[in-house]
C-alpha cells in the first residue's frame, strides 16, 4: 500500500514538473511587449517581405510584419499591417521605406522621421492609431526601387553619351586628339630634357647653399666687428682722424712761423733788392754821363750849404 502511495505522488510530481516546464517555456517564447498596429501602404512591390519580418525606426528593431494582403478598396495598392511598440516615436511625418539586409534578399521595414532628417526642433504631434482605427503610415519607394524605376533614364542618358562619344571621335576630332596627344607627348619630352640639364646645377645646389651660408657667417661676423666700439675699423679710424689732427697743427704753426718770421724777412730781401737796383742805376747812370769816371774816379761832390768852399748860385734875371 505504502508502494502505491509513493508511486502516485511521484506521477504527480513528474505531471506537475512537465506542466512547468511548458508554462515556462510558453511564457518566455511569447512577446509581451505591448505594441499598437499600423497600415502601411504602397502600390510599389514588396519583393522579399514577409510576415514577423523585422521592423525598424532609423536601425533600430522596435516591431514585427503581422499581414500582408492587398486593399480590396483600391486595386494594385498594398496594405503592410505592423505591430510596433508602444513606446516608439511614431508621428504624423513618419514614412516607411522597403531594405534589405545584405545581399541574402530579405527585406524589413525602414521607419524614418521627416522632421529628423531635416534637423528640425520642432516635434511632430504623434500618430494616435488603435486595433478598431489602425492609422496609416505611407511607404515611399526604396533605393533598389528608384534604382529600377530609374534604369531605363539611365540607359537612355549612357547611350546618349555612347554616341556623344562616338561622334567625339570620328574624323577631325579624332585627329585633332591624336594631334593633342602627340603635342602633349613631344612636351614632356622637353620637360623631360629640361630636367636633365636642371640636374648638375641642382646636384651643385648643397655646395652653393654651404658656401653662400659661409659668406653670410663672414658678413655677419664683419659687422659684428665694424660695430664693435673697439674694433679694428673705429681703431683705425680713430688713429687716421688723430693723424689728421697733428697735421692741421703742424700746418697751422707753419702758417704762423711763415707769417711771422718768413714774409718779414722776405719783405727786407726785397727793400733791399730794391735798394740795389737804384744803386745800380746810379752807377749805370754816371757811367753813361762820365765814362772816365770808371779810370779817374768820379767828379768830387760840390760842397753843399756850410761846406769849405760852397758858393750860392746866381740869382736868375
Amino acid at each position: 500500500m505504502e508502494n502505491k502511495s509513493n508511486a502516485f505522488l511521484a506521477g504527480v510530481f513528474t505531471i506537475g514538473l512537465a506542466v512547468l516546464v511548458l508554462f515556462a517555456l510558453f511564457w518566455f517564447g511569447t512577446d509581451h511587449t505591448e505594441r499598437e498596429p499600423y497600415d502601411l501602404v504602397t502600390r510599389s512591390t514588396v519583393t522579399g517581405l514577409g510576415p514577423q519580418a523585422d521592423v525598424k525606426y532609423r536601425g533600430l528593431t522596435v516591431g514585427r510584419v503581422e499581414t500582408i494582403r492587398f486593399d480590396p478598396t483600391l486595386p494594385g495598392q498594398i496594405i503592410v499591417r505592423i505591430m510596433v511598440d508602444k513606446d516608439a516615436p511614431i508621428t504624423r511625418t513618419t514614412y516607411a521605406t522597403l531594405g534589405f539586409q545584405g545581399v541574402t534578399g530579405i527585406a524589413y521595414i525602414q521607419l524614418d522621421d521627416t522632421a529628423a532628417q531635416d534637423g528640425s526642433n520642432a516635434a511632430s504631434p504623434p500618430l494616435e492609431t488603435s486595433p478598431k482605427a489602425v492609422a496609416r503610415i505611407a511607404m515611399r519607394p526604396g533605393f533598389f526601387e528608384e534604382l529600377e524605376r530609374r534604369g531605363d533614364s539611365l540607359l537612355s542618358q549612357v547611350e546618349s553619351l555612347m554616341v556623344s562619344l562616338n561622334e567625339t571621335f570620328q574624323g577631325d576630332n579624332r585627329r585633332e586628339l591624336i594631334a593633342t596627344v602627340r603635342a602633349m607627348h613631344e612636351a614632356l619630352d622637353a620637360y623631360t630634357r629640361v630636367a636633365e640639364g636642371i640636374e648638375p646645377a641642382a646636384r651643385q645646389l648643397p655646395q652653393i647653399t654651404a658656401n653662400l651660408n659661409k659668406t653670410l657667417a663672414s658678413v655677419e661676423r664683419l659687422t659684428h666687428e665694424l660695430a664693435r666700439p673697439n674694433g679694428a675699423l673705429l681703431g683705425t679710424v680713430d688713429e687716421v682722424g688723430a693723424q689728421l689732427r697733428d697735421t692741421a697743427v703742424s700746418l697751422r704753426q707753419t702758417t704762423e712761423r711763415l707769417n711771422n718770421e718768413t714774409l718779414p724777412q722776405i719783405d727786407g730781401l726785397t727793400r733791399d733788392a730794391r735798394q740795389t737796383v737804384r744803386s745800380f742805376d746810379r752807377a749805370a747812370g754816371q757811367f753813361s754821363d762820365n765814362p772816365r769816371s770808371v779810370l779817374f774816379g768820379g767828379s768830387a761832390t760840390p760842397p753843399g750849404p756850410g761846406e769849405a768852399g760852397f758858393a750860392a748860385p746866381a740869382p736868375a734875371r
